[in-house]
């Protein structure tokens, strides 16, 4: 019994040490799946431009499937019907580029749709006439007033709210300053 004693204390100890260890191997998920999870409940994300640009900014507003109408009221259903998620909000005032030059206020929507193709059919809806690629901003497009990019399944929409020959500028340096972000 002496010796028996032991091994009635081992077995059960290596039996739910082998448990543990087979069940670690068979749930550990797969760390792609894992970060486009982390991405998708972050939700969209504002650009970050220079610091020096930006004069002020409101805050940001957040809007969802049921809330969008809030922020977009005649447009909201093509956006849903295109697979819309999530929107962020908010209006910015960008010092000039140059000195001399007058603050230029600019309303950015960034919308978060379920798949890529999505955000695409709504940014070709909604692409103003004239508009044209944005340098070094890739899959961008914009007419002097109104920018529209793309980045995943992320929308990016600028529109300057007065006119003015430094808007285009500030739409530029706004979509570039989204597009070095990570998604």
């Amino acid at each position: 019994m002496k010796r028996l004693a032991p091994w009635l204390l081992v077995v059960p100890l290596a039996a739910i040490v082998a448990w543990v260890a087979w069940s670690g191997r068979r749930t550990r998920e797969d760390p792609a799946a894992v970060l486009h999870a982390l991405k998708a409940t972050a939700g969209p994300a504002l650009p970050e431009p220079a610091r020096e640009r930006v004069a002020a900014r409101t805050e940001a507003g957040r809007y969802d499937r049921e809330t969008l109408y809030e922020l977009i009221d005649g447009a909201a259903d093509a956006y849903l019907e295109r697979g819309f998620v999530a929107c962020v909000a908010a209006t910015y005032t960008l010092r000039p580029a140059a000195p001399g030059g007058a603050e230029v206020e600019v309303a950015a929507e960034v919308h978060r749709f379920g798949e890529a193709a999505g955000a695409r059919a709504q940014r070709d809806a909604e692409a103003p006439p004239g508009a044209r690629p944005v340098a070094g901003v890739p899959d961008a497009v914009a007419d002097g007033q109104v920018l529209l990019a793309l980045r995943g399944d992320d929308l990016l929409k600028l529109t300057a709210l007065s006119p003015d020959p430094a808007a285009a500028e500030a739409l530029d340096a706004l979509a570039r300053a989204w597009g070095k972000e990570p998604k």
